[in-house]
């Protein structure tokens, strides 16, 4: 496969810094982070179940979470999302 080197100029630091961020939290570099968000955003939008999920399962993975963890989070994230819910129809 031939590849191409492009270069990004005037790049927001925030933007930059984000990169980074999200560099640091997957485990790769800056530019592999770059690389894929390029590629996806210039890939075809009909992905599967598991081609959507498979960065964040990645991210939980490598967060070291426990599945009892993670069903807790999402348990009451939901139960938050209802009170807000219910708040907001009782005003």
């Amino acid at each position: 496969m031939r590849t191409e080197t492009i270069q990004i100029k005037d790049l927001p630091a925030d933007t930059m810094q984000a990169l980074v961020d999200r560099a640091r939290q997957a485990g790769t570099t800056p530019e592999e982070i770059a690389r894929r968000l390029i590629e996806e955003g210039l890939s075809p939008k009909d992905l599967s179940f598991d081609e959507i999920l498979g960065p964040f399962r990645r991210q939980v993975e490598q967060s070291g979470v426990t599945d009892d963890e993670l069903d807790a989070l999402f348990t009451r994230a939901r139960k938050e999302v209802f009170r807000e819910n219910k708040e907001k129809e009782q005003t």
